[in-house]
């Protein structure tokens, strides 16, 4: 788990994503709506952030979560969109 350091920037964040059963990246932003790093009920840590990609795709913001762990960068680190075979 690692703190954004990037509130109110734009920031590629990557998971595991178990909805897909693999690594995931996605453009993201905090915007004062999204949580950002909380723990859950259960005691997981969590980030919520907004969808940029979900959102422009989407046309209303779109939110999601990353779980346990997960990893920020300043420019993308995959060599796909990953969006578009994720959100059809």
């Amino acid at each position: 788990m690692t703190k954004s350091p990037f509130k109110d920037a734009i920031f590629y964040i990557k998971y595991y994503a178990t909805k897909y059963g693999e690594v995931i990246e996605r453009k993201g932003q905090l915007d004062g709506v999204a949580k950002g790093e909380y723990i859950t009920k259960k005691g997981h840590p969590c980030f919520n952030y907004l969808d940029i990609w979900a959102t422009e795709k989407f046309g209303s913001p779109q939110y999601r979560n990353a779980s346990v762990k997960w990893e920020f960068n300043d420019t993308s680190t995959l060599n796909v969109n990953h969006i578009d075979s994720v959100l059809n």
